[in-house]
């Protein structure tokens, strides 16, 4: 009777091991396509097909039943981030959370990690010496943040995200700070 049920139990469970398996691996190949697609953006590359590819990723993994979901967060923050910093360099907007279908989890992870590919494409334009572009930019760092910088959550809720918050303070201070350095090399 005992061997019977802990057969059942035994399939069950292997199921749901094939499906945690899928997940995962799903994750892995979003992770590594939506990290290409951001290098190829800061290098002013074509990812139109990139990014159709990342979007067939994400939306097999916004289907993944409730189980897994936390395990398909991080490749769907990773696929907001990329798809946030790809409508920003397009349109110059960042995109909102009904129009990716996400998580608010993955959404508000995602869009606190962009603000370290802003901060790259600051530095970028101030390379450029293209200061109208940079201060553009912060201002999108700065509004992101300040609309972010009173939520608070326990990481049960949304992992990370106090540390993400930290992370973002900086680097909006630091680009500010890279600002204020050009504009007084400039004067001088």
């Amino acid at each position: 009777m005992i061997d019977k049920e802990l057969e059942l139990i035994e399939k069950e469970i292997e199921k749901r091991q094939t499906r945690l398996d899928q997940v995962n691996e799903l994750s892995k190949k979003a992770i590594r396509i939506a990290g290409s697609i951001m290098a190829m953006i800061h290098n002013n590359e074509d990812v139109e097909e990139k990014i159709g590819e990342l979007r067939k990723y994400a939306e097999t993994l916004k289907k993944v039943d409730s189980e897994f979901r936390w395990h398909a967060l991080q490749a769907l923050q990773e696929y907001v981030e990329a798809e946030a910093l790809y409508s920003i360099k397009r349109k110059g907007v960042l995109p909102d959370s009904p129009s990716l279908n996400v998580s608010p989890e993955a959404y508000l992870l995602g869009i606190m990690d962009v603000i370290g590919e802003l901060r790259r494409e600051v530095i970028d334009s101030l390379n450029d010496e293209n200061l109208e572009r940079a201060e553009s930019l912060y201002k999108m760092i700065r509004e992101i943040f300040d609309v972010t910088r009173g939520m608070r959550y326990t990481e049960s809720l949304v992992p990370g995200f106090r540390r993400k918050q930290d992370v973002a303070r900086i680097q909006m201070e630091n680009s500010g700070s890279e600002i204020l350095l050009f504009k007084g090399k400039k004067r001088l």
